[in-house]
């Protein structure tokens, strides 16, 4: 109904309206003046013509309809929009570091970071990796094994009924994130996809240390260059 949309439309206004105000106190907690909050909210406007520039929807039509004929002027197409959005992002991301939380900026700016050596292992021969998500029979398993994914991210239990907190994990939320990454992998090399594991896992490894979860991540780096196919294309 349309009292229904009315309420929901005006919850998320007043969530944002707290978002912001935090944002806001936070600016002048760590700068001591109320002026970065102007160049958060234009930094915030930056970062959505980023993302309009890079044009979701036709890339989501573009993907739908992606082809083993189409796909080499797919991924020349998107893979340097792709890195340009990353550098864009991170350049508007700049604005914000005296309003938001030291480690939170941080994270953000090493996320950003590692997207174009993901997108350089997602884009190699002509997005060889990514083009298995396309094939019948891989797409036949993974749906067939909804409920397994759906079961591996229950294990986050109530942490994901709201949006983490990566600067302020428990151990408990940290032992959680390792077993739904471990959970995944597994599925996807049931699914014989576990190239694609190493494209995501790469910004997870990178963003990882600086989360209280470092201690766990020690025994992960060990798997670091377990695909050898890293190591080739990064020396390629």
């Amino acid at each position: 109904s349309s009292e229904s949309s009315e309420s929901s439309e005006s919850n998320k206004t007043d969530e944002k309206q707290q978002i912001m105000k935090k944002v806001r106190e936070q600016c002048i907690e760590n700068s001591g003046s109320d002026d970065y909050f102007f160049l958060f909210q234009m930094s915030i406007i930056m970062a959505k013509k980023c993302i309009a520039a890079f044009d979701t929807k036709k890339f989501k039509n573009d993907y739908g309809l992606l082809t083993n004929t189409t796909r080499g002027a797919f991924f020349s197409k998107y893979c340097p929009k792709g890195r340009t959005l990353a550098s864009c992002l991170a350049e508007s991301l700049k604005f914000t570091e005296p309003c938001v939380k030291v480690a939170a900026y941080k994270m953000t700016e090493v996320l950003l970071r590692t997207i174009p050596q993901a997108l350089d292992l997602a884009c190699h021969n002509d997005g060889e990796i990514v083009f298995k998500l396309k094939d019948e029979q891989r797409k036949e398993c993974m749906a067939q094994k909804a409920d397994e994914i759906s079961t591996c991210f229950n294990m986050l239990g109530n942490t994901g009924q709201y949006v983490i907190d990566f600067t302020e994990l428990t151990q408990e939320q940290c032992s959680a994130l390792t077993n739904v990454r471990q959970c995944m992998k597994d599925i996807l090399k049931s699914c014989d996809l576990a190239d694609i594991v190493n494209v995501y896992e790469i910004p997870i490894r990178a963003v990882l240390p600086l989360t209280p979860c470092v201690n766990q991540t020690e025994q992960q780096n060990v798997n670091l260059h377990e695909n050898n196919s890293i190591v080739e294309i990064s020396g390629a």
